[in-house]
């Protein structure tokens, strides 16, 4: 995950402030919020700065396929047909893009009009992390100025000043330092698939590696990545896993480098799909805008 990139990022550039504070944020219906007209503006500012004067097709032409995807979209209910007139259609393929293209507009034009910054501003499509050094009143005051930016875009907001869940991250400030553990909801029942299913052997056989490497990715601390690791074996045993099998993976986990399994892959250029989300990094004079495979 490249938030994790980013967290080892910050953490290697020095202490965090001593009134720091994190903050998770989550924008209400984002797909179906965006209004199509100031979605297309955006995808075509982005467009005419990101391309070269004269490029094919041009940046006019494929705003203009923008207008059909957004505004023809249509659903059956029974006898009913209705035609969606506001947002973009969540299965659509340009949804994704649409949005963060929108959104990297919105969040532009937020910080411009707010005099405190955050530190570090972290977005995944619709869920966004927050470093704040400013207090926490004026944070208050900041996610109440988010919620009045715009008409269409609201934000729910939790806030800590010692641990918070991004995703599927536990994040906890301890000694000025990000520290990050797995954190899963309660509902989460960890039923992986049965070892006795009639899968392929080798999607069985690569199940307890794969989990054990996302553990030794998420887990900042030895001592809570043995532990997670023991919890990973007790549940692959209930669903059957054969244990010398299992524990051969969590060995062979533990023992890579976590300096080396989160450090950030590039694909070769054949390789690569379209970028479908957006982080930004931000600090108090500059902002600088990260691109999430």
């Amino acid at each position: 995950m490249d938030f994790l990139w980013k967290v080892h990022i910050i953490n290697n550039s020095g202490p965090l402030p001593p009134d720091t504070m994190v903050c998770t944020r989550d924008i209400s219906g984002l797909y179906t919020n965006i209004p199509h007209e100031e979605g297309i503006a955006a995808c075509r500012t982005a467009l005419e700065a990101g391309r070269e004067r004269g490029a094919k097709p041009s940046s006019s032409f494929l705003c203009r396929l923008l207008h059909p995807i957004l505004s023809l979209t249509s659903s059956l209910s029974l006898t009913t047909r209705k035609l969606q007139v506001h947002g973009t259609a969540m299965g659509t393929c340009t949804a994704p893009t649409v949005a963060n293209i929108f959104m990297g507009t919105i969040e532009t034009g937020l910080f411009c009009a707010f005099p405190d910054k955050p530190l570090v501003w972290l977005r995944y499509k619709d869920d966004i992390f927050l470093i704040w050094t400013h207090g926490r009143t004026k944070l208050e005051s900041f996610i109440a100025h988010a919620n009045t930016f715009h008409a269409t875009i609201k934000f729910t907001s939790n806030i800590s000043d010692t641990q918070i869940p991004f995703l599927d991250v536990m994040v906890s400030l301890y000694n000025n330092t990000l520290h990050t553990d797995l954190y899963s909801k309660p509902t989460d029942a960890f039923n992986y698939l049965h070892w006795s299913s009639c899968h392929p052997f080798h999607t069985k056989s690569s199940i307890p590696y794969s989990l054990a490497f996302r553990l030794r990715r998420i887990c900042s601390c030895e001592e809570t990545l043995t532990r997670r690791l023991t919890e990973l074996t007790e549940h692959l045993t209930r669903r059957s896993f054969p244990l010398k099998h299992t524990q051969k993976a969590m060995h062979k986990a533990k023992e890579t480098p976590r300096s080396t399994a989160i450090q950030r892959r590039r694909l070769p250029e054949t390789q690569k799909k379209p970028q479908n989300s957006i982080c930004h990094h931000i600090q108090p004079s500059t902002t600088q805008h990260f691109f999430c495979p």
